[in-house]
């Protein structure tokens, strides 16, 4: 895997990883009883930015690997999970050409 499509792999994979877990703390903290407006909106907060950085990410990945745009940002930002997993996942699958 090329140094950009594998930083940008990465990138997204993080960022994917920081939205999950602002979701967790969100759920976590209102199943415990009433949390403070501050900490609802920071953890809303960090799961907007997160979730939005995740499809940038996602959408220099499609762009540096010579994707249709359209099809693949329709399927990562409308079903982000399927859309991320099924894009990763064609990702991985690849195999370079061997450099013999």
């Amino acid at each position: 895997m090329k140094a950009d499509i594998k930083n940008s792999f990465e990138y997204a994979l993080i960022t994917l990883l920081v939205a999950g877990l602002c979701l967790w703390q969100l759920i976590s903290s209102t199943q415990d009883g009433e949390p403070s407006a501050a900490k609802i909106a920071l953890l809303g907060l960090g799961l907007i930015v997160a979730g939005s950085m995740h499809c940038v990410f996602m959408m220099q990945l499609v762009r540096r690997t010579g994707r249709s745009f359209w099809p693949w940002f329709i399927a990562v930002v409308i079903f982000m999970p399927v859309g991320t997993a099924v894009l990763l996942a064609l990702l991985l699958g690849e195999v370079e050409p061997s450099e013999s």
